[in-house]
């Protein structure tokens, strides 16, 4: 099935791994919109631009985001948060989105502008620990899910935003922006969280990468991730993450107590549950 693409001028702010990957998508549609596209680092948006995934290189985040009809802020949630308040009063009447991994705290500001009507929230679940516009591929999105939080919108500018990341072949999940806040505490910033302990602990007790099995090797991935991009994640939403590391904590407690009375029946009982729970996904 064809999606159609709404949008004839794309801007695109921050060409990393998301943004790269969205301007090399876009690029490979049947009727490619003119892409402008700004980046931090410029020689990132000018090999972009050589390689012919892009049309143009903005020299401010500004030009980038003024005068066109798709804004795509692929930045982290607290600079992408910064630029909207720089930004709006050149939208004109474009419509408005973003990668970031929480919607509630973009959806606000955009209400606060005066652009509520115009944002559309989305949240990509793809990407990796690479990062950098060299790290971007056109298939990023295909067959991912793609989350898309309307909020206030027009009806009309979901549906061209819905239709956009069809198109790149990204499967669409409409939702809440509160409940999809509150899922990605615990389906991502959990996770991402335990990752970085157990890699602490394990490198605290004299292990290297390549000691690690396949299970190891799973578990510690997520440890590579930037830094940058989760630090405004994880203050925007700290409260829930205290709730979800209380909920760990108290598992480990569990498995503390029953390991030192050595009451592997609750052990093996634990495992018995939890494998049933991730085999009925």
């Amino acid at each position: 099935m064809s999606h159609e693409f709404a949008f004839e001028r794309v801007g695109i702010v921050g060409l990393g791994l998301m943004g790269g990957s969205l301007a090399r998508a876009l690029r490979v549609l049947a009727n490619p919109p003119r892409i402008v596209a700004f980046n931090r680092h410029r020689d990132g948006a000018e090999r972009a631009l050589a390689e012919g995934e892009i049309d143009a290189v903005a020299d401010s985040a500004e030009e980038a985001a003024g005068g066109k009809d798709l804004v795509i802020y692929a930045t982290p949630l607290d600079v992408a948060l910064e630029m909207m308040r720089d930004h709006a009063a050149g939208w004109g009447d474009a419509t408005v989105t973003d990668v970031a991994g929480l919607k509630e705290p973009l959806a606000s500001v955009a209400g606060e502008l005066g652009f509520a009507e115009q944002f559309v929230g989305s949240h990509p679940m793809a990407g990796g620990t690479a990062t950098g516009y060299e790290a971007s591929s056109a298939d990023l999105f295909a067959g991912e899910t793609v989350f898309v939080c309307g909020g206030a919108a027009e009806s009309e500018r979901i549906e061209a935003v819905e239709s956009m990341w069809q198109a790149m072949g990204a499967r669409v999940r409409p939702i809440d922006a509160d409940a999809h806040d509150r899922l990605m505490v615990w389906a991502s910033h959990l996770p991402q969280l335990v990752s970085n302990v157990l890699s602490r602990a394990m490198a605290e007790a004299g292990l290297r990468v390549e000691d690690l099995g396949p299970g190891g090797r799973d578990l510690t991935r997520l440890a590579e991730s930037s830094p940058e991009m989760w630090t405004s994640l994880l203050d925007e939403a700290s409260e829930e993450n205290l709730r979800a590391i209380e909920s760990m904590q108290d598992g480990l407690d569990f498995l503390r107590t029953a390991l030192s009375e050595r009451s592997l029946d609750e052990v093996a009982q634990l495992m018995r549950a939890t494998r049933e729970w991730r085999r009925e996904q």
